[in-house]
């Protein structure tokens, strides 16, 4: 199933882990990690917070550049990025 995906290797989190975060209120990088620990594993989400980004987006409808890290005026993107899309 999709939603069994793990999204942090470190840490064993779910792609379905993050979206019950969201669904309990997490709208911040840092709101999702704060619920279910994905990014605080030993690569300090090198790999997995451009995916948490991703649902994050999707899920509350924003580009990825309004995802915000933790609070407003803290964009972890500045712009779209080359060859992301």
């Amino acid at each position: 199933m999709d939603n069994d995906i793990i999204i942090c290797r470190c840490q064993e989190v779910t792609k379905q882990e993050i979206l019950d975060a969201i669904a309990d209120g997490a709208v911040t990088v840092d709101g999702v990690k704060r619920r279910t620990r994905a990014g605080m594993g030993r690569c300090q989400s090198g790999f997995c917070q451009y995916k948490v980004m991703q649902i994050l987006s999707r899920e509350l409808g924003i580009p990825e550049e309004e995802v915000l890290f933790e609070e407003k005026g803290a964009q972890v993107l500045f712009g779209q990025l080359k060859g992301m899309r």
